[in-house]
């Protein structure tokens, strides 16, 4: 790319004469007679759709375009090299005069990634080349004053635009406030079409999880919904739901890598980025059978060492308090568990039975703590230690359970750690899933609202780390 003014375009018109005149059969032949691929698996070679490929090109562009879209499917796929494929035939071939294509991704690197292809693409073929002017932040084409540009997912960066095609790369790193101002803007023209490829996210709690659900409904004829995803619960090694999920194997995405990399992946990340399934949909955060294989019958001794963890609630949910031993392999036992009651509405959880249980398991054991999140049990606790009980105030900040969170789980499949086989705890440890983000890795529900209960669960996580706390404590000391 040559820096400076740009020389003026000389050529004539790219002809468009041999298109068919609308349609996903316009866009396959767009295509295919003047792209090509630009690496990996056929470089340099024109550009043919793969069968699914152009169905899903048929489904957005015959009858009347959607305004809105969502392509979901694991990595390899070369999304990308769509994205930027229908990018260009919105650039060149959409017969809109001062068309605007946006390529839009979480940051200004993300988005370049597909400007950069479909930038390639172009130089490969003299006939568009001679057509556009191309710049270090867009591809412009002057006959039409067209306009191609990568742009980060930021709603200032988003602001006045008129996008006739706008591609979201990556949709589950993308916000709400973003997604908000990308559609706002696109309904100024007639038509116009949001379209978000992206692999599944590991929270369903947001935008991407919210359009899935929404596409999944079927129900809205403007939103275009596909999906490439294996069976929930199939075994990773199920080669069958790996073809299910992955269009591109045995062509340009090769078996042998995903029998490699399936040997030395996390389950959650090999399901959700080889086998499209959403974080939220995979049974459990631990292994199969690791919890049951941690079962020991045995009560905790009365005098023995432990600490207590509250997790509390206030009304229409449940609180629970779990005990663990202090040693180098705890035993967790089910202390109290307080549910509201199948087909009661209003219902509020029996607090001077919560503390009077604290104060019976102080008097059975050595207390060594009491952790509790101070959240809408300040008061309580504020008892509790005017009695002389030993109160921790434990905020269940991610900065918190996230090392929490890793130490049950490792202690889990290492074998140090036991539990009484309670199975209300076993049920709320099922029930969990693990979210990971920016700001680490911890146990939440399925999703907001939920009537799956997990409070056993984050108790158990908050008493484990403790009582491994007290045992480092205690090591130093004699150290």
């Amino acid at each position: 790319m040559r820096a400076g003014p740009k020389a003026a375009i000389t050529a004539p018109p790219l002809d468009l004469s041999k298109l068919p005149k609308s349609g996903g059969a316009r866009v396959i032949r767009f295509v295919e007679t003047f792209l090509h691929v630009t690496k990996g698996t056929g470089a340099r070679k024109r550009f043919r759709l793969r069968e699914w490929q152009r169905e899903i090109v048929r489904e957005l562009f015959d009858g009347e375009r959607p305004r809105q879209g969502l392509l979901s499917m694991p990595r390899g796929q070369g999304k990308s090299s769509l994205a930027a494929a229908l990018a260009l035939y919105g650039l060149f071939a959409d017969e809109v005069e001062g068309a605007q294509v946006l390529c839009v991704a979480s940051d200004q690197r993300q988005a370049e990634i597909v400007f950069n292809i479909a930038r390639r693409m172009i130089e490969l073929e003299p006939r568009l080349l001679e057509q556009v002017q191309i710049f270090r932040d867009k591809i412009y084409v002057p006959r039409t004053d067209s306009t191609l540009m990568p742009l980060p997912a930021e709603p200032g960066a988003l602001q006045g635009y008129d996008p006739s095609l706008c591609i979201v790369d990556e949709l589950h790193v993308v916000t709400e406030a973003c997604w908000d101002a990308m559609s706002l803007a696109s309904g100024k023209r007639d038509r116009s079409l949001v379209l978000a490829i992206s692999t599944p996210g590991a929270d369903s709690d947001s935008v991407m999880g919210r359009l899935v659900e929404h596409g999944r409904a079927g129900d809205d004829s403007a939103f275009y919904f596909r999906e490439f995803a294996a069976p929930v619960g199939c075994a990773l090694d199920d080669e069958d739901a790996w073809t299910i999920a992955n269009p591109a194997l045995d062509d340009f995405l090769h078996r042998d890598a995903l029998r490699a990399t399936r040997k030395t992946s996390r389950e959650a990340a090999f399901r959700r980025y080889r086998l499209g399934q959403w974080a939220g949909e995979i049974d459990q955060w631990l292994p199969d059978g690791a919890w049951a294989a941690r079962t020991d019958l045995r009560s905790i001794p009365d005098g023995a060492e432990v600490v207590l963890a509250l997790d509390g609630s206030f009304n229409n949910d449940t609180t629970a308090l779990v005990a663990a031993t202090v040693g180098p392999h705890p035993h967790l036992v089910v202390v109290g568990c307080w549910e509201r009651p199948d087909g009661v509405a209003d219902w509020q959880v029996p607090i001077l039975d919560v503390e009077q249980q604290i104060r019976d398991a102080c008097a059975r054991w050595q207390v060594r703590e009491i952790a509790a999140d101070p959240f809408r049990w300040a008061r309580s606790l504020q008892i509790l230690e005017a009695e002389g009980l030993p109160v921790l105030a434990f905020p269940q900040s991610p900065q918190r359970m996230t090392p929490a969170t890793t130490r049950l789980y490792e202690a889990v499949v290492n074998d140090a750690m036991t539990h009484d086989g309670n199975g209300l705890l076993a049920r709320h440890i099922s029930n969990a899933r693990l979210k990971t983000d920016a700001r680490g890795a911890r146990l939440v529900k399925e999703h907001r609202f939920s009537a799956r209960k997990i409070d056993l669960a984050i108790a158990a996580v908050m008493a484990h780390d403790r009582a491994a706390q007290a045992v480092r404590v205690v090591e130093l000391a004699i150290y």
